[in-house]
Parts: C-alpha cells; structure tokens; sequence
C-alpha cells in the first residue's frame, strides 16, 4: 500500500465528479478502520447528485460511495477491540454515522438522528481504493459464505428488509412489490420469506421481471398490463391487495398502489423521487382507510442482510449485475438501460 490512491472526487451537483489518480490515503485516527474498498456501488442518489437534481445540501468536495465493503489493512489506536476486527478481515460499515443524544437517538431511531454523518455523503465513501470507517460507526463482519459482490449489495439490501419490517407482512397476504430495481429484488426476497399467500412483482422491464420469478415472485406484470388488476381482485375476492411496497422511485407507481389495495391496505414508500405526486387524498381516508408508511435507511437490519445471504436465504450475487472500474465512474454513471439486457444494481471494483 502507497500512499496515494485512486478515487472519485464530486465538486457539486450535475456532472461535477472527477477521477483523481493520486489522492492521499487516508490515515486511521483512534477507533477508526482503514480498509481496501473490495467493492462500492452506484445508487439512485448517487445518480441524482450526476444529473444535477439532487434536493440535498452537501458540503462539497467529497468522495461518493455509500455502497461498500472493504478488507482490513490498518486499524487505528483501539480499533481492533471497539469494532472487534482484525487485520485481513472483510467488513461493512453501515452508512449513517450518528452523533449526540438527540431525540431519535434516545428512543433507538438512530436512522432518523438530528445530527447524522453519512458515509459517502457527508464524509468520504467507498469510490477510492481506500476508505476510512470511523470512529463511531457500527459496523459489521462479511461472513465467509458472502461475496465480494453480495457485501456491496448489504446495504440496499438492509433497507428493502427495513421496508418489509415495516409492512407488517402476514401469512395470507397478497403483496404487490413495485418496482425491480436493487432495492425492489431487495423487498422481493425478503417478502418472500414471510411467506405471504401470493408475491407479485411489477416492473416493466422483463429480463428484471424474469429474474424476479427466479428469486421468488409468484406472477409478475408490466405496469400497463389489464392482467395485473384482474389478477389481484381474483386473487382477493375483489378486495384489492393487502400489501403494497413502492420501490420504483415513479409516482405513477404510487397511484397504481393506491388503486391496488384494499381498504385498510398498507403501503410502504421506500423509492427515491424526482416528482411531487398528485394524489385524491380521499383514498386514504375517506374511500379505504390506508395505513401509508415511509420507509428510511436500515436500523438493526445491515446484519439480518449479511447472515440471510450467508444462509442462502436472499441471493445478493444476483443482483449486481455489472462492474466498473473507477476509471470508467462517468460511463457507469450514464448508463442506461438496454431493452433485454439485465441491469440491477452497478458497482465498481477499485482493484480493476
């Protein structure tokens, strides 16, 4: 190890990244981790901040990636008990750091703290050949079963199970998941195991549609498809699906969720949107009585995600779909989905 890296650096929003070649690798103060980035991925936000309509106040210049995992090459003062870690150890940090004893924190909402650090966002991610965990974060093993590859998916992956905790899912439940996206195969398979009734998966594209129905869904259906409606109202006597998680990031997605539930139906709001909704707000309350519920980050879930994918139960692996190399950060970024061609969730391996 050198003392200069490879990374990514973003200056402000809207095309405004760039790929340095000889950054400094940073050094582990006390209690923080310093580790080789194995792998980081690209999220929807992370987009956002390239195509410039991010709605977030960032202090800028930083290192995106929020992403990762990483193996273990140096451990500052005390690291090594505080997070329980050994040199050549692979490990995840999960993104938000928090600070303080504010209100969230006291109650265990530490996602929701007043005053968070955000890995990748407010301090330096997981786009460089190496990255710091701090001090403070909570971090976690990769099980030897779990790849490289599977890791990077933890993160989206622990917010998809978040999102399915919150759902409330029972045994008899119809379950609609919109959207088949990272986060979407996320909710899939994580739905699947509560053993809902029928899981039913709506995306347009049918190569994530296809593999949707490997991972677990019982039907699946473009969007615009007449066959989905009439399949839920025969499926549920007319009534309308008992569950609905929204992970496509459209908000005509959202309007289909509001169609497609029953009355005293739960829907479950994790995507990430560029668009104001539109919606009657009679059909919360006046028509059907919905339980509508956000969905934000991933507490306690990062190591539910790590040992369901160790156990076999949820295929991280599956999920990433195509590699890059840090030189190549504004082709990843620009990519565009190809009609036939499966793309799920892209990452880059900073080794290549």
């Amino acid at each position: 190890m050198g003392t200069t890296m490879k990374a990514v650096r973003c200056f402000g929003f809207g095309r405004q990244h760039r790929f340095v070649a000889d950054a400094p690798v940073p050094v582990p103060g006390p209690g923080e981790v310093l580790v080789r980035v194995d792998a980081s991925g690209i999220c929807a936000t992370d987009r956002a901040m390239w195509d410039g309509s991010g709605p977030w106040r960032l202090a800028f210049p930083f290192t995106p990636g929020h992403e990762f995992t990483g193996t273990v090459v140096e451990l500052g003062e005390g690291a090594g008990e505080l997070h329980g870690l050994a040199l050549g150890q692979r490990a995840v940090a999960e993104l938000n750091v928090t600070r303080g004893n504010d209100f969230f924190r006291q109650r265990g909402l530490y996602h929701l703290s007043d005053a968070p650090e955000v890995i990748g966002v407010t301090r330096d991610g997981g786009w460089a050949e190496y990255m710091v965990y701090p001090a403070n974060a909570v971090v976690h093993k990769v099980p030897d079963a779990v790849s490289d590859k599977a890791a990077c998916y933890a993160e989206p992956l622990a917010n998809a199970i978040h999102s399915v905790e919150r759902a409330g899912i029972g045994f008899g439940d119809v379950v609609v998941v919109s959207g088949a996206g990272p986060l979407g195969l996320g909710m899939l398979q994580a739905a699947r195991l509560r053993t809902p009734r029928k899981l039913i998966l709506v995306n347009p594209g049918a190569a994530k549609r296809a593999l949707g129905l490997r991972l677990g869904a019982d039907l699946v259906f473009h969007p615009d498809d007449p066959a989905l409606k009439a399949a839920v109202a025969d499926l549920t006597g007319g009534r309308g699906a008992d569950v609905f998680l929204e992970a496509s990031g459209h908000t005509e997605a959202f309007q289909a969720g509001l169609d497609l539930i029953r009355k005293r139906g739960t829907i479950v709001v994790s995507g990430v949107y560029r668009r104001k909704a539109e919606i009657d707000l009679n059909a919360l309350g006046e028509f059907k009585e919905l339980n509508i519920l956000g969905s934000r980050l991933a507490p306690f879930t990062y190591a539910v995600a790590l040992d369901l994918m160790a156990r076999g139960l949820i295929d991280g692996e599956a999920c990433v779909t195509q590699v890059y190399p840090l030189e190549a950060f504004e082709e990843a970024l620009d990519r565009q989905p190809i009609p036939g061609v499966l793309q799920v969730k892209v990452i880059f391996d900073p080794r290549l």
